[in-house]
């Protein structure tokens, strides 16, 4: 009795291995290199492209406006770049203004004292009290009787 499967197709070859009819290495290579030969083509025609279309583009342009050039300011009131920054400097001069001396107005003798200092003469001194003129009227009840 024959030990052979009968659904298996005979077999020509004498030794074992792969099929070698199939395809071959020499057809898979130049599938492989002409595979990237469109590649590349396909690029350096999308970019000579990229630049025809770009020079065109260039000529056909109209050249801009000379007032597009001049930009006005950005008006009032201008974001914050840097928020920590600015309050940091609005705040080192505060206490420049408050910790130093320095006239207001030299015309009628004014002049700013460190609030230190404010603060220990008014201690010293009290409160300045009003002139008599400065002093409020004293309140009228309804009704018109004093």
């Amino acid at each position: 009795m024959d030990n052979r499967h009968p659904a298996a197709p005979p077999s020509s070859h004498g030794s074992g291995g792969y099929e070698k009819s199939d395809l071959s290495a020499k057809a898979i290579g130049i599938f492989g290199a002409a595979l990237a030969a469109v590649v590349v083509l396909t690029l350096l025609v999308a970019a000579w492209m990229l630049g025809f279309f770009a020079s065109w583009q260039a000529q056909r342009d109209t050249p801009p406006s000379p007032l597009a050039t001049t930009r006005a300011g950005v008006p009032e009131p201008r974001l914050q770049v840097d928020p920590i920054k600015d309050l940091r400097s609005l705040r080192a001069a505060e206490d420049e203004i408050l910790m130093s001396y320095g006239w207001v107005d030299r015309d009628t003798g004014t002049v700013r004292i460190p609030i230190e200092r404010a603060m220990q003469l008014l201690v010293e001194r009290g409160l300045p009290r009003p002139a008599a003129s400065e002093r409020a009227p004293a309140a009228r009840t309804r009704g018109g009787a004093p």
